[in-house]
């Protein structure tokens, strides 16, 4: 059984139609626990301004990850993100989803409305209260929508006491596009504006916020998510900083005994 085992693992590693059968056999059984990313077909890799396909899948995969119970989304446009939302969150989680467009609110109802995890909201940004999330704690918030440095500054201090103390903060748009990158006759090259060096910015008041965030509210951090090798419009996801809580002493004590013990008892020997 083990030599047989060993080029099956290998073939396995090495086609994608293998992988492809073995994903089709085990379907049946697994697919209740695995993620709904059907979705995604309607997500363009190659985007200009809506969020790309694989930005949708990380966020799609962070929001399994995490779990959270609450997601604010501000900026519905066509409501794509909020379908990748849904289709990351628990039955008994809850999205609200805010724009100025009234013709969004059609479009929701539309495609949302038998879903009770999810809430719309005709509302400007700069406006959000307790109320409009039912006074719920949001765990993650997701921001784009009016690419205005002084609107997402007055939204900004809206949320702050709608977040929970853990709560992610992803704003879209904070990335630049290499000049070589970008197709030919595209509007930016006719431009002197936005441009640092040979990149792009893709919302110059998007990256603005950043760097206010970072200057005015250094209790929070930030990591950037950007590339200079493909189109991306870029993401930065931002959060309190806060140490992990650990245990005492002697909790400590028993953690360390436990893992001495398992050492000697075999468990945590390499698969």
């Amino acid at each position: 059984m083990d030599a047989l085992r060993q080029p099956a693992r290998r073939a396995f590693y090495r086609s994608r139609t293998l992988r492809r059968l073995v994903a089709a056999v085990r379907w049946p059984k697994l697919r209740k626990e695995l993620p709904d990313l059907a979705h995604l077909t309607f997500f363009s890799e190659i985007a200009d301004g809506p969020v790309q396909r694989d930005e949708a899948l990380l966020l799609h995969g962070l929001i399994r990850v995490v779990r959270p119970r609450t997601i604010v989304e501000v900026g519905f446009l066509r409501g794509r993100s909020a379908l990748n939302f849904l289709s990351a969150l628990d039955e008994d989680g809850r999205l609200y989803s805010f724009d100025i467009d009234p013709a969004c609110e059609a479009r929701a109802r539309e495609a949302f409305g038998s879903d009770p995890r999810f809430t719309f909201r005709t509302r400007s940004q700069a406006d959000l209260a307790p109320e409009d999330i039912d006074g719920r704690l949001a765990n993650f918030v997701f921001l784009d929508a009016s690419h205005d440095l002084a609107l997402n500054r007055a939204t900004f201090e809206r949320l702050v006491p709608l977040m929970a103390p853990d709560a992610i903060l992803a704003i879209h748009d904070t990335g630049t596009i290499p000049r070589e990158l970008l197709p030919a006759r595209h509007w930016w090259l006719e431009t002197t504006a936005g441009w640092i060096g040979n990149e792009r910015e893709v919302e110059p008041d998007e990256r603005a916020f950043v760097n206010w965030l970072l200057e005015d509210h250094p209790e929070f951090s930030q990591i950037h998510l950007h590339s200079g090798r493909t189109l991306r419009c870029g993401l930065t996801f931002v959060q309190r900083r806060v140490s992990l809580a650990r245990s005492g002493p002697a909790d400590r004590d028993a953690h360390d005994h436990l893992a001495l013990t398992s050492r000697r008892s075999g468990y945590d020997r390499p698969a």
